[in-house]
């Protein structure tokens, strides 16, 4: 329900909501400055993919941010190869990102995408969909991979809405972010085949006990290792 997070930048503030959102890595594909207003929570900033995939990693690896790295090695005729490393900082509290995991995580349970299922394994996301069906996605994470998916007309999203439209032969009235799950999920699914799965670090109970997402299904959990993209 976005009337939560909207509830929930007017507790915390703008600023610091802003201020959150661009230590994740937030920008405009466009290049231009962010907006900042109220409804910025509500998705106001035009997006892509890596950059929103590469914020949901920074909460799966509990708050540790890693700027996207295209190119991990390069191998000269010669055979000498030069490894790069993305470059990381700590960008959340870990705690807070541990919440927001368990927050997430009820997409799968009683969201969007309950109607689509999950993974085998612990999993978060949000799904989104913009004024007037212009685009659909879903954005999501385990502890050991985040990735999103973003469904538009490359005409141009604004002028041809995803309204009215057929997407692997079948027709959609209209198209919403649980559309792009299932994308996501057998995307995922491909991807961790043959990973063992990592559960979420257990939220502070004494911390965030209040604020827990009461309905949330009790896993065992441990340490999570910072996600691939």
């Amino acid at each position: 329900m976005n009337t939560f997070f909207m509830e929930l930048e007017e507790r915390v503030g703008l600023c610091e909501t802003v201020k959150t959102a661009k230590s994740l890595g937030i920008r405009r594909a466009d290049g231009k400055k962010l907006q900042e207003y109220e409804t910025f929570t509500l998705g106001i900033n035009e997006a892509d993919p890596v950059t929103v995939a590469t914020a949901y990693a920074a909460i799966a690896a509990r708050g540790t941010y890693c700027a996207p790295l295209a190119i991990s090695r390069i191998t000269d005729r010669d055979g000498r190869t030069t490894r790069y490393r993305p470059k990381c900082r700590q960008a959340l509290d870990p705690g807070i990102a541990d919440a927001t995991a368990e927050v997430l995580s009820g997409v799968f349970t009683e969201g969007t995408m309950s109607g689509v299922g999950g993974l085998d394994r612990d999993a978060a996301g949000k799904t989104g969909t913009t004024d007037d069906y212009a685009s659909a996605w879903f954005a999501g994470f385990t502890p050991d991979l985040a990735g999103a998916v973003s469904l538009g007309d490359p005409r141009g999203s604004q002028r041809h809405k995803l309204t009215g439209v057929t997407i692997g032969g079948r027709y959609y009235g209209s198209v919403q972010g649980a559309i792009p799950g299932p994308i996501w999920r057998d995307t995922m699914m491909s991807a961790l085949r043959g990973v063992p799965a990592t559960p979420f670090t257990a939220v502070d109970e004494a911390r965030f006990g209040a604020a827990r997402r009461t309905a949330a299904p009790t896993r065992s959990r441990r340490k999570a290792r910072p996600p691939r993209r």
